[in-house]
């Protein structure tokens, strides 16, 4: 599964299509819906489904299913609409429904979907209790769903998905060691969960125990290699606990393969200014690849201007730094106290004491700039709102 493909609920509604499965009578018919590219011919795909007298309820669970894979959720919610109305005693119906109406952001909606008027088993009533908690986590009700996580992990511990979405939680609350314990309960039942150990390994990085998410790192790859969050992990780990040629390896062999993420050209870079190295050029062309994909990168114009410095181009340095502060982030404290030194050695005094009084001003520190983006990062890499509440 595509990490991408997490940010809109695909692992529930997997989930639930194989529960649909287990629990109907009727034998699933092939879907008769055709998913093309495009989400015009999906929606007349299902229009001329919608325009059928009868239509089973298999059908239009499994033909939901992967136009939300899709992400067509209109076309979806159309059909769990239709399924809602001709079959208004399915759990599943109405619970894809709610899901749609979720990833549409339509929060109303979605809670109304879950109020079906029938008798609920517990399974049942525990999935609802999730689906809730998503509901109040996305309208920021943090109490209420706290509340509704809680429930369902501990009626159902062994559900990979209500271990990660209440650790997640946690981890946006910055509750690292709740978030650490719940991610470890989920993994005792999923150990070859690589989304509960990629999660369970960010909360070890925010809590402080870098070595401990480089063992989670290493885990994730011996289960999936070439993952690029796990590589990132894992590098990003090294970097953090000054293991800079371990670092230096792992992101060599990322990022000569394709498709690793472009923070690892960064943190490439970085390792080799901690060696002291002089390859210049290898340098030069990781920032370059990790420009051209996070074009705001305040990081890679910091190393770059240190870049530039020792290859004894100082006036490219200060350039690198005044784009970094004056266009990319303007609170990046460590580029402020950086441009005043270079400012002062070449002789721009009155630049200098600016940049040195906006530095004192904004007391932030690097580092933990770092680690709040790393955090938003991975957070949204595991389908949570990036940045958090």
């Amino acid at each position: 599964m595509e990490m991408a493909l997490a940010k809109t609920f695909l692992a529930a509604w997997a989930a639930v299509l194989a529960y649909a499965q287990q629990q109907t009578t009727h034998t699933l018919a092939a879907p008769e819906c055709v998913i093309s590219e495009g989400q015009d011919q999906a929606q007349s795909a299902v229009r001329e489904l919608l325009a059928r007298a009868n239509l089973p309820i298999d059908v239009m669970l499994a033909c939901g299913v992967k136009l939300a894979r899709a992400e067509f959720f209109e076309p979806a919610r159309d059909l769990f609409a239709r399924g809602v109305k001709d079959y208004p005693r399915n759990f599943e119906v109405h619970y894809n429904l709610a899901l749609a109406d979720l990833a549409l952001r339509r929060f109303d909606e979605a809670r109304t979907a879950l109020e079906a008027p029938f008798q609920l088993s517990k399974d049942q009533q525990l999935a609802r209790e999730y689906l809730r908690g998503k509901i109040y986590d996305a309208t920021g009700e943090t109490a209420r769903a706290q509340g509704c996580f809680t429930a369902a992990f501990h009626g159902a511990p062994q559900e990979e998905n209500y271990a990660l979405d209440l650790g997640l939680f946690y981890l946006r609350q910055r509750d690292h060691r709740r978030a650490l314990e719940t991610l470890e309960a989920g993994v005792r039942y999923h150990p070859q969960s690589v989304y509960l150990l990629l999660a369970a390994g960010l909360a070890e990085y925010l809590d402080n125990d870098p070595p401990a998410a480089a063992v989670t790192g290493r885990k994730i790859l011996a289960l999936e290699p070439g993952f690029g969050p796990a590589q990132l992990l894992l590098a990003v780990a090294y970097y953090t606990n000054g293991e800079y040629e371990k670092c230096r390896r792992e992101t060599a062999a990322a990022i000569s393969r394709s498709g690793a993420p472009p923070y690892l050209y960064y943190l490439h870079t970085a390792s080799l200014l901690q060696m002291n190295s002089h390859d210049y050029p290898a340098m030069l062309r990781d920032l370059e690849a990790a420009n051209r994909e996070m074009p705001r990168c305040a990081f890679c114009y910091f190393a770059l201007s240190k870049v530039h410095q020792q290859m004894g181009n100082e006036q490219a340095a200060i350039d690198d730094l005044e784009t970094l502060v004056h266009q990319v982030d303007p609170a990046f404290s460590n580029g402020w106290y950086r441009l005043a030194t270079l400012y002062k050695h070449a002789g721009r005094s009155a630049d200098a004491a600016l940049a040195l009084e906006k530095f004192n001003a904004i007391q932030t520190a690097q580092g933990d700039r770092e680690a709040e983006y790393l955090r938003k990062f991975f957070l949204s890499e595991l389908g949570s709102e990036a940045g958090g509440k």
